[in-house]
C-alpha cells in the first residue's frame, strides 16, 4: 500500500502502528522493545532508566535534559514510541524522540549534538528542532498547537525517517512533515526536560523500529496547527 493512500490533502487519516510493507524485507531488522522484564539495547546518556513493572523509567533532574539511547545507528526508518510524562508543573517542558543522533556529545543541558528533536510537551504542544555538531540549534518546525496530545496518560509518537524527508505523527494524527538534509545517520533515543526546582517522571510502556528499505514520496507536506512565536528548545511558549 503506498502511504500516499494513507495520507491526503483532504483528511488526515490515522496510521497508528503501521509498517511500511517494505519494512519486512529489509535487514538489519531494528527492533521491538516492551520493557517487560527487559531493558536490553539501551543505556542511560543523563540520568538514570530503571525498570518499573511494563515501564523504562525516569525521575527527572531539575534544570537538565535527562535521556536514554538504543545500541545501534540507524539512517531510513520508523520509529514510534508510547511514552508518559508526569509531574510537568506547567505543562510546556519539551519531550522528545531524538533521532540520527550521537549521544558520545552533549551540551550543557543534556541535547546529544547532532540530533534531531520531535517533541511535544503535555498542554498541547509540538515542535521539531535539529542540533548541529558545533551545539548551535534551530527550529525545523516552531512550537504549534495541537489537540492531538494526551495532557495525562500515554502518547503514542511516530517518526518516518526517510533520506532528507521527515514525517512526525501524535496519537495517529499527522503533525508535520518536510525535509532537512543536514543528519544523515546516527542513534536514536528519549529525552525529557525538567523546568529548573521542579520534579519530573517518565515512563516508556514500548519502543520499536523498522527499517526503510527503499526511498518513499513524500504523501504530506507542511504542518498542521498553528506555530506560536517564543518558547525554546526546552521549553514550549507559556
Amino acid at each position: 500500500m503506498d502511504r500516499r493512500s494513507l495520507l491526503t490533502a483532504a483528511a488526515v487519516v490515522p496510521v497508528t502502528g503501521l509498517l511500511l510493507p517494505e519494512a519486512a524485507h529489509a535487514a538489519p531488522a531494528g527492533f521491538n522493545s516492551t520493557f517487560n522484564g527487559s531493558k536490553a539495547g539501551w543505556s542511560n546518556v543523563r540520568g538514570t532508566w530503571t525498570l518499573k513493572p511494563g515501564n523504562l523509567y525516569s525521575r527527572g533532574i531539575p534544570g537538565m535534559r535527562v535521556s536514554t539511547k538504543r545500541t545501534g545507528n540507524y539512517s531510513d526508518f520508523y520509529y514510534a514510541v508510547r511514552m508518559r510524562r508526569r509531574g510537568n508543573s506547567t505543562g510546556v517542558a519539551a519531550n522528545a524522540l531524538v533521532v540520527r543522533g550521537n549521544p558520545g556529545s552533549v551540551d550543557g543541558t543534556g541535547n546529544w549534538k547532532p540530533s534531531y528533536l520531535f517533541q511535544y510537551a503535555n498542554q498541547g504542544w509540538y515542535s521539531v528542532w535539529r542540533i548541529n555538531a558545533n551545539g548551535t540549534e534551530g527550529a525545523v518546525v516552531n512550537w504549534t498547537r495541537t489537540s492531538s496530545v494526551f495532557s495525562t496518560g500515554y502518547n503514542f509518537v511516530e517518526v518516518w525517517v526517510d533520506g532528507d524527508y521527515l514525517d512526525f505523527h501524535i496519537n495517529g494524527t499527522h503533525q508535520w512533515s518536510g525535509y532537512d538534509s543536514a543528519l544523515s545517520f546516527g542513534q536514536v533515543g528519549i529525552s525529557y526536560y525538567t523546568e529548573p526546582s521542579k520534579t519530573a517522571e517518565c515512563f516508556i510502556d514500548s519502543a520499536s523500529l523498522t527499517i526503510i528499505g527503499s526511498r518513499r514520496e513524500p504523501c504530506r507536506l507542511g504542518a498542521a496547527g498553528r506555530a506560536v512565536p517564543g518558547g525554546s528548545i526546552n521549553m514550549a511558549p507559556r
